[in-house]
């Protein structure tokens, strides 16, 4: 059995899930999550309480018990002696960089992963596998969605991602991620721009206000859309991959939008700084044809 442990937002489950996934399928053994996360997040300090949110997704998952996961946090005395006397037991594996790591694909079974495992790398060569796990099913769009999807897909369209958010009331979040500036998101769309000046700019944000006021003087056509929040927030990512081309913010929500975007011709304009605690960047995340600024 293979066993990860869920944290974080959208974006964030579906890294660890993508990369759970393929390591089950690798040893050919059944995957089982663990929630707990998402109940102990609500005392938390300096933590964003979340959702097991992979449901808009129509996978089966499968659920671990307290027990299983006990099974590898709590070992019993026969898988002490099994590890004192060198043989397979179960084991817990912590992400020990957040750069990609060989080694995490080397894991024997059974074994309790815990990490965010984000980096393009451990998709490669199972991207197709990847996408048929996270696929949007428009079926599920209400009237108002289904009448934009179809407006973005129309137009040559650049989805812009600008979050706020917690990213500025909570001073904790803002050390540690900060925000992608005003020059940054100028930039990205002088770039992605130059060939197509009429390209429809679609802001998707949690601070609609703020975005609409700051980007108003863009002649360029522009849709800001502002309606699916709380459970309804996937339903952005989807309509950011069906745009022609993609400016993320840094986040995870907005990265997989861009990954899945199945556009052969697209371009993603990507932040250079990932974090603003430069302790945390990585150099694995951002795919090599991405442009970074």
């Amino acid at each position: 059995m293979i066993l990860i442990r869920l944290k974080g937002g959208l974006g964030n489950q579906m890294f660890q899930y993508a990369y759970a996934s393929i390591l089950a399928k690798k040893c050919n053994l059944p995957l089982k999550i663990d929630t707990q996360f998402f109940s102990l997040s609500k005392d938390m300090v300096g933590v964003t309480q979340r959702e097991f949110e992979l449901t808009v997704f129509k996978n089966r998952y499968q659920i671990a018990t307290l027990n299983e996961i006990n099974s590898f946090t709590e070992l019993s005395f026969y898988n002490k002696i099994k590890r004192k006397l060198g043989f397979n037991y179960p084991k817990k594996h912590n992400e020990g960089s957040r750069l990609y790591q060989d080694e995490d694909y080397k894991l024997k079974a059974p074994v309790y992963v815990n990490g965010y495992f984000q980096s393009y790398k451990y998709f490669l060569g199972y991207e197709e596998f990847v996408k048929k796990i996270f696929h949007f099913s428009t079926d599920d769009l209400d009237a108002k969605n289904i009448s934009l999807l179809s407006r973005i897909e129309e137009a040559n369209t650049i989805s812009i991602h600008v979050r706020r958010g917690d990213y500025v009331t909570d001073l904790n979040i803002n050390n540690t991620h900060g925000l992608c500036d005003i020059e940054y998101y100028m930039a990205s769309i002088d770039v992605l721009t130059k060939d197509n000046a009429n390209s429809t700019l679609v802001f998707f944000s949690d601070d609609s206000d703020w975005v609409k006021k700051t980007f108003s003087h863009l002649s360029n056509p522009k849709i800001f859309v502002n309606h699916n929040t709380g459970s309804h927030s996937w339903k952005d990512m989807l309509l950011m991959s069906k745009c022609s081309h993609n400016i993320i913010a840094n986040s995870s929500f907005s990265w997989w939008a861009a990954w899945l975007n199945s556009n052969s011709e697209k371009k993603v304009v990507a932040p250079k700084q990932w974090f603003a605690d430069q302790s945390r960047n990585t150099f694995d995340l951002i795919p090599k044809e991405w442009i970074q600024i």
